[in-house]
């Protein structure tokens, strides 16, 4: 019962957040990438936003924002999106690749990887800068070991929001 009750939540997230992405991939939208693939599960950010910008258009950019998100504040700024979706590895007391949309400004108990700047700092200055509407997706990792590769869990995740962004973008 326990297995079949976390298969259906997993799917009822999913599901939530492909509603999400449709919806929000209608109107000019960028995705910044956050983390380090050199640390296991904090590379989701960057491993997708890499594989995203393929598609980048004059309607959707996917930008790597590495360790140093700030430093891609301008290349958003200048791209005037509607919807900015920022990705990286988190802490949300979930399973290991769980995934929870977070509205920049309502963050709340919830540890990101660690980065130069908190990415509540940062979606609360690009909302300010950009008058986008800033969301955080936070997908919880398994391991932020040095050297490791990422999870099989996480890389589940990460691969079928991939496939939904990709069903949407062409």
């Amino acid at each position: 019962m326990h297995i079949h009750l976390k298969v259906v939540m997993k799917i009822r997230w999913m599901q939530k957040i492909e509603v999400f992405l449709k919806e929000i991939l209608k109107k000019k939208f960028a995705i910044l990438g956050v983390g380090s693939s050199l640390r296991g599960d904090d590379g989701v950010g960057p491993y997708i936003s890499e594989i995203l910008s393929e598609y980048n258009s004059d309607s959707f950019l996917s930008i790597n924002g590495d360790l140093v998100p700030e430093n891609f504040t301008h290349d958003l700024k200048e791209f005037n999106p509607n919807y900015v979706l920022i990705i990286d590895a988190a802490f949300l007391g979930k399973s290991p690749g769980e995934v929870e949309l977070i509205k920049a400004n309502a963050i709340k108990n919830v540890s990101f990887s660690s980065h130069s700047m908190p990415l509540s700092i940062l979606g609360k200055y690009l909302e300010q800068k950009i008058g986008a509407s800033i969301y955080i997706m936070g997908i919880q990792a398994k391991s932020l070991d040095f050297g490791s590769d990422m999870s099989e869990e996480v890389k589940k995740s990460a691969d079928r929001l991939i496939d939904i962004f990709k069903k949407e973008l062409t």
